[in-house]
């Protein structure tokens, strides 16, 4: 009898012990259930709120939005009835010229220059209204003018320096440290030209003359004045011609076979002494300038840039300065 009672109890205990194993295992199932509806029923309130943000914040841009078109139609409203009464750009070059032409220069003058040419320059100096390419200058007529020139195959030797000694004399030079002077370089320094004054100087205009004319900047500058209004323009003397495919005869030029066959037309373009650019055309060949080829010849060179582009093209009289024209930009001196 006591045997048999002590197998029961044995059996009670097993019993109790896996009863209370099972109780915990229950008990820690819950907890984990429970422990993942809340972490869900978070996610869900996350969701819910980030929902509220998203609809709130669109609700606020197309609020945004048509307080902006509002606006914007108001403006247009104002800038009609502006240009009715007659209000345009300014093309007086007198007093601060910074106001006169939307806060931008009218135009950057480049005189492309070379080593051994300084009785040139300061004839030219000498036609300045100001006398010199100053800020004076600068502040009354919106032009800056500079001498563009590169550097001696030679760095460094004598014609750097006396360029260099002239420059701090005159503050009127832009030197293209990354360019070499040469016979056949000039293609390459228009190009130059261009994409740093663009970069440098922000104007309407930007303009290429040769050191062998005298410009009239006063004229110059009316002129530029007149076609504020046009966002790309390329102003010049325009010509044509034919292409030189005899490479003994002056202006060869090697890439002729491009322009068709023998005796082939060049396309309209600005003879080489003077001629200008808007600043979308200028900032198109500094943005490009590593993939526009370069012909014999700069002005062919810059007439074929332009000729893809929808832009007008302006061929005045009076930036033909080879020719007698009455109230001409420019003249050709006898030097």
């Amino acid at each position: 009898m006591a045997k048999g009672s002590s197998l029961l109890r044995l059996l009670m205990v097993i019993f109790s012990v896996f009863a209370c194993l099972y109780t915990a295992g229950r008990l820690w199932q819950d907890a984990e259930m429970w422990s993942l509806l809340v972490e869900m029923s978070e996610q869900h309130v996350e969701q819910g709120l980030l929902h509220i943000q998203v609809m709130m914040r669109f609700l606020f841009d197309a609020h945004s939005c048509r307080d902006q078109e509002k606006k914007l139609a108001e403006l247009e409203m104002e800038l009609s009835a502006t240009k009715n009464q007659g209000f345009g750009p300014m093309i007086e070059l007198s007093g601060n010229a910074s106001t006169g032409f939307g806060g931008k220069l009218l135009a950057v003058v480049g005189i492309m220059t070379s080593f051994g040419t300084r009785s040139r320059r300061e004839s030219i100096r000498k036609t300045w209204p100001e006398g010199s390419a100053s800020k004076k200058l600068e502040d009354s007529k919106g032009v800056v003018i500079r001498f563009v020139i590169g550097r001696s195959a030679n760095r460094g030797d004598m014609s750097d320096c006396r360029v260099d000694l002239e420059s701090t004399e005159t503050n009127d030079f832009l030197i293209l440290n990354n360019h070499v002077e040469g016979d056949d370089s000039m293609p390459m320094k228009t190009k130059l030209f261009f994409s740093r004054a663009a970069e440098s100087w922000d104007a309407h205009f930007y303009v290429k003359v040769d050191d062998d004319v005298f410009v009239d900047i006063d004229k110059l500058g009316t002129m530029l004045a007149s076609h504020l209004k046009k966002p790309r323009v390329y102003l010049g003397c325009m010509k044509s011609g034919e292409v030189v495919s005899d490479a003994n005869a002056q202006w060869y030029e090697p890439e002729w076979w491009r322009f068709g066959e023998e005796k082939s037309q060049y396309y309209r373009h600005a003879s080489g002494q003077l001629y200008g650019l808007s600043r979308a055309l200028a900032l198109y060949i500094s943005i490009n300038s590593a993939s526009l080829r370069e012909y014999r010849n700069e002005d062919v060179s810059v007439g074929g840039w332009m000729l893809g582009l929808d832009m007008e093209l302006v061929d005045d009289d009076s930036l033909c300065c080879s020719l007698p024209v009455t109230g001409g930009i420019c003249t050709t001196p006898t030097w």
